[in-house]
């Protein structure tokens, strides 16, 4: 084991930790943190300042996450951006429809967390998504139990765009929710279903007059999951360990003639992406972070102004818009979506002027995106979606379930 490095706690009292009436030595808390994988970590650095600071100290430094693009149309497929600046990548894995005329992959993301893929295919018309997990890093597949029935309104359902995949830190248990929430202007259901990994079969949670606006998304991060209400009044939180409804807060922006909202992941926590929807420069988006303090929040329950993204420039034909659901990326750089012709899209990195800089309480990051198109970092063709999450790999493995084969069956190719 690595000789722990010195730390700049070492002057200060011994107890590192104090919870409940539970102390360590600085030293100890160390050798613990060293135990820990690197995915667990990064979790545990977002529990306060100080244990960041160690962890930052003591242990190996942790690579930062990646960028996984995912595009789907007449083939689903992965792939991993390793380098931002100079667009340099790999695609991790791919599963294609067959060259009959007409065929489309109905295989879609759900999430990524810790290194692993939640897949879910709807293939088959009417009837609940079918479910997997996936390592790209080592190949291995997990099918878990199909979604439940859900409710189906007058245009039809989308399994993938109410479900989500998430890691409760304290456990280490990985878990899903499902929201069977209608197709129609009320968005309602009086319950949610959850599935924790391992388990055999899917529970019902009672969240009665609870309602879900699709558009929005549902995104989890820190051991929640949320999603905003049907009229995007409010945005919902669900603690996933405790399998309950957390809190709701009120949006900090309600929502008007043109405006799009995005729920979306921003380094750990919640944010809510405001466009005003127009596709001539220019044209702009906001962030909010919840739960981020600073002065920018207003007093609107938390909520905290980050960034806000400006088009400047408008090309003819090609319609430009913030990529979803991770869009920033290591304080560096922002993600953008290009589409032009007959679905052909580009991912594209903005290097921000001011990066690295770190912003205080209260600060807004202002981004400019004109006329250079940033650094095209992937291509899709035929697609009729590009989504971003971050990744980071690692080799846990998924043999300690049951392991199915059913993904490799429809033609992977793991690169």
């Amino acid at each position: 084991m690595a000789t722990p490095a010195a730390s700049p706690t070492d002057g200060e009292a011994t107890a590192a930790v104090e919870d409940g009436g539970l102390s360590l030595p600085t030293d100890t808390f160390g050798e613990i943190l060293l135990r820990l994988p690197p995915s667990c970590r990064l979790w545990a650095r977002l529990v306060c300042r100080h244990w960041r600071d160690v962890i930052d100290a003591r242990t190996p430094r942790i690579p930062p996450p990646k960028v996984l693009a995912f595009s789907n149309e007449k083939s689903a497929s992965a792939y991993v951006v390793n380098d931002l600046e100079h667009g340099w990548g790999r695609e991790v894995w791919r599963v294609s429809a067959g060259r009959s005329k007409g065929s489309r992959i109905h295989v879609r993301v759900v999430g990524t967390c810790n290194g692993l893929l939640c897949l879910c295919d709807e293939s088959n018309p009417g009837g609940s998504g079918r479910v997997a997990l996936l390592n790209p890093l080592t190949g291995e597949t997990l099918r878990v139990p199909p979604l439940p029935i859900s409710h189906r309104g007058l245009y039809g359902y989308e399994s993938w765009k109410v479900c989500t995949f998430g890691f409760v830190p304290e456990t280490k248990k990985y878990k899903l929710l499902h929201l069977p929430c209608r197709c129609d202007r009320t968005g309602g259901f009086n319950s949610v279903q959850a599935f924790t990994l391992g388990d055999a079969a899917w529970r019902d949670v009672a969240a009665p007059g609870a309602s879900c606006c699709l558009d929005a998304g549902v995104v989890s991060t820190g051991g929640a999951a949320y999603w905003a209400t049907a009229g995007m009044e409010r945005v919902v939180s669900f603690d996933l360990g405790e399998e309950r409804v957390a809190f709701d807060v009120p949006l900090p922006v309600g929502p008007g003639p043109g405006c799009v909202c995005s729920l979306v992941e921003f380094h750990g926590r919640l944010g809510l992406a405001v466009s005003d929807g127009r596709r001539t420069a220019p044209s702009k988006t906001e962030l909010w972070v919840l739960g981020d303090g600073g002065a920018n929040g207003g007093g609107r329950q938390g909520w905290s102004k980050r960034y806000s993204v400006q088009y400047t420039v408008r090309v003819e034909g090609v319609d430009q818009r913030l990529a979803a659901p991770h869009f920033a990326h290591g304080g560096e750089y922002v993600l953008t979506v290009q589409t032009e012709g007959w679905r052909k899209m580009h991912l594209h990195a903005h290097r921000m002027r001011d990066a690295g800089k770190r912003l205080q309480s209260g600060e807004v990051r202002s981004v400019r995106i004109g006329g250079e198109p940033g650094t095209a970092v992937a291509y899709c063709k035929d697609a009729n979606e590009l989504r971003t999450f971050a990744y980071v790999e690692t080799t846990e493995p998924l043999s300690v379930y049951k392991v199915d084969d059913h993904w490799s069956r429809k033609g992977s190719n793991r690169k």
